[in-house]
C-alpha cells in the first residue's frame, strides 16, 4: 500500500498547517512553531512507515494528521506559548530583585511538580509506563541517565546531581536560602494555581488528560520558557561581580528540546491505544496552559518588584484565531 500524498511530501507538517489556515502559504514559520514543525515531520515519517508496512490504515493516518493540526492550533498557538509577553520582556534584561522573584516562585512549581510526577508513577496503566515515569522522577532526584536525556539510568545517586541542588545553586547567587524556596505557602496566587492545575491535569487519573497536560507543559518549556529566561539572566550576570550559576536553566533547556520530540513520539504510540481520546488530550493540554502556566505569568507580572513602564500590561498576546474553528483538512489532501 502506498503512503498518502501528505505523508510523502516534505516538509509534511508545514503543508498540513498551511492547508488548515494556521500558516500563510509563503510566510516564514513563526518561532513558536519552528521546533514543533521540525519534530512533527519526524513523527509523521513514522506514520508513513506504518502505512507502508500495512500496520496503520490511511484513515487512521489521516486522523493522526488532523490531531497534529489541532495540537498546533490549540497548544502551540496558545497565547502563553505563542506570545508570552512577560518572558519576552524578561529576555531584554531584568533587575536582581526581578530575577530573584522569578526563581523563587518557579521553585514552588518545580518542587511540587515532582510530587505530581510521583502520582503519575503510582497511577501508571502499564508496567512499561510505570518504569519510564519512574526513571524521569529518579533522574530529577539525582540519578543521571547514562547517555543524554533518556534510556538507562546510571544507578549512581549523588546530591550534586539532584536537579533541586542545581536550582539551589542558582538561588544562592540571588540571595535565596533553602527556607525561601519550594514551599507551597511561598507561592503567590498564580503560582498556587499553576500547582493545582498540574495536579488536576498532569497527574490526572485519566490517561488522555494526563498525556495532553504533559504535551502542553513540555512543549511550553521547550519553546518559550528556558531560552528567554537564560538570555535575561545572562544580561544580568554581565553586570554582577559574582555571576549567578545558570546550570539549572541551561541543562533544562537542552533536556526540554529532547522531551518535546518525545511527547510527539509518545502521542503516536498512545494514539493507537483503544483508550486514547483526542479531545481529552487536547483539553488536558489547554487546561494546564490556561489554568496553570498563564495564571502563573499573570501573577508574576502583577507581583513583579521594581516594575516600570517597559513591562507589558498583560502576560500574553491574545489569540489571533479561534482554534476550534480551524478548518478540517480536506479529504482529497488526506487521500481518504
Amino acid at each position: 500500500m502506498s503512503a498518502a500524498p501528505f505523508l510523502a511530501t516534505f516538509p509534511v507538517s508545514r503543508h498540513l498547517l498551511t492547508a488548515a489556515g494556521i500558516l500563510p502559504e509563503h510566510d516564514e514559520v513563526p518561532a513558536h512553531l519552528a521546533l514543533f514543525t521540525t519534530q512533527a515531520n519526524s513523527v509523521l515519517n513514522q506514520v508513513h512507515d506504518l502505512v507502508d508496512k500495512g500496520e496503520m490504515t490511511l484513515a487512521a493516518a489521516a486522523e493522526f494528521a488532523q490531531l497534529i493540526v489541532d495540537a498546533a492550533a490549540r497548544v502551540m498557538c496558545h497565547p502563553i506559548v505563542a506570545g508570552n509577553r512577560y518572558l519576552a520582556r524578561f529576555e531584554q534584561g531584568v533587575t536582581f530583585a526581578q530575577a530573584r522573584h522569578e526563581l523563587q516562585q518557579f521553585s514552588v512549581f518545580a518542587a511540587q511538580f515532582d510530587v505530581a510526577q510521583a502520582q503519575l508513577v503510582a497511577n501508571a496503566p502499564t508496567f512499561e509506563a510505570y518504569f519510564e515515569r519512574l526513571k524521569v522522577l529518579l533522574n530529577e532526584k539525582g540519578i543521571p541517565y547514562e547517555n543524554g536525556f533518556e534510556g538507562e539510568l546510571t544507578g549512581q545517586w549523588s546530591l550534586d546531581t539532584v536537579h533541586f541542588t542545581w536550582l539551589r545553586s542558582m538561588a544562592d547567587g540571588l540571595g535565596l536560602q533553602f527556607k525561601d524556596l519550594a514551599k507551597i505557602w511561598i507561592g503567590h496566587e498564580g503560582t498556587r494555581a499553576f500547582v493545582d492545575a498540574t495536579f488536576q491535569s498532569y497527574a490526572s487519573t485519566d490517561q488522555s488528560t494526563a498525556l495532553g497536560a504533559s504535551f502542553g507543559i513540555e512543549n511550553w518549556a521547550a519553546n518559550s520558557l528556558w531560552k528567554p529566561w537564560i538570555a535575561g539572566m545572562r544580561k544580568l550576570n554581565a553586570t554582577l561581580a559574582r555571576p549567578v550559576n545558570l546550570g539549572y536553566l541551561t541543562y533544562h533547556n537542552l533536556e526540554e528540546e529532547h522531551h518535546s520530540q518525545a511527547t510527539l513520539d509518545e502521542l503516536l504510540e498512545n494514539f493507537r491505544e483503544p483508550w486514547f481520546n483526542a479531545e481529552k488530550f487536547l483539553a488536558g493540554a489547554e487546561r494546564i496552559l490556561t489554568d496553570g502556566v498563564q495564571s502563573y505569568y499573570e501573577s508574576q507580572l502583577e507581583t513583579l518588584p521594581e516594575k516600570d513602564d517597559s513591562w507589558p500590561e498583560s502576560a500574553s498576546t491574545p489569540r489571533t484565531f479561534d482554534p476550534r474553528k480551524v478548518p478540517r483538512l480536506p479529504a482529497e489532501m488526506l487521500h481518504v
